[in-house]
């Protein structure tokens, strides 16, 4: 991503798809000094409507337990702590109809 008033790219998301298209795993990751600016909340959540608008309905994200602002980001989305874990991290969803 990259900020209005700045060339630079100050992040980046991803969406690892399904090959039935049905799910996604979304990941980000933001320049420490960029964290609090809504940048990953507002990236995500184009992915997240994008994804949607393709037919994808379920979206998850493995972020670390000790991980404040994905665990934020994760929440301004949509997406919600399961009980699964990935590599010990927990999984995060959201399910879109």
């Amino acid at each position: 991503g990259r900020r209005a008033d700045r060339p630079e790219p100050v992040g980046t998301i991803q969406a690892t798809i399904g090959a039935d298209r049905s799910w996604a795993a979304l990941a980000w990751e933001v320049g420490v000094e960029h964290w609090g600016e809504g940048i990953a909340s507002e990236a995500a959540q184009a992915v997240v409507y994008w994804l949607h608008e393709h037919g994808v309905a379920r979206m998850t994200a493995s972020i670390h337990p000790d991980h404040a602002a994905s665990m934020a980001v994760a929440r301004r989305i949509g997406l919600s702590a399961t009980s699964a874990l990935d590599d010990s991290e927990v999984v995060w969803a959201l399910d879109v109809q």
